[in-house]
């Protein structure tokens, strides 16, 4: 007999207010509040990476600036080399 593969869980405690309000969005989302939660991971890793990128490119130099000031206009340019036409 095959079973499917489970997934395996863990309970995590949250104050009664957090949790209350993770169902709250869920409610008003439609959605379960697992969804919301692993949302809200996401949308923190991603502000954080965004939050490194932006960090890396405040700390350039003048010239490291310029060079990829000049890269972005070269990939610019690549994408717009006729390929999309059809």
């Amino acid at each position: 007999m095959f079973m499917a593969p489970t997934k395996t869980t863990t309970t995590l405690r949250v104050p009664s207010e957090l949790r209350d309000e993770i169902a709250r969005i869920a409610e008003q989302r439609g959605t379960t509040m697992l969804e919301v939660v692993t949302d809200a991971v996401h949308r923190l890793g991603s502000d954080e990476w965004w939050s490194s990128v932006r960090d890396a490119l405040d700390g350039l130099t003048p010239s490291e600036v310029a060079t990829y000031q000049v890269e972005g206009q070269q990939l610019d340019a690549a994408s717009m080399d006729g390929l999309d036409d059809r």
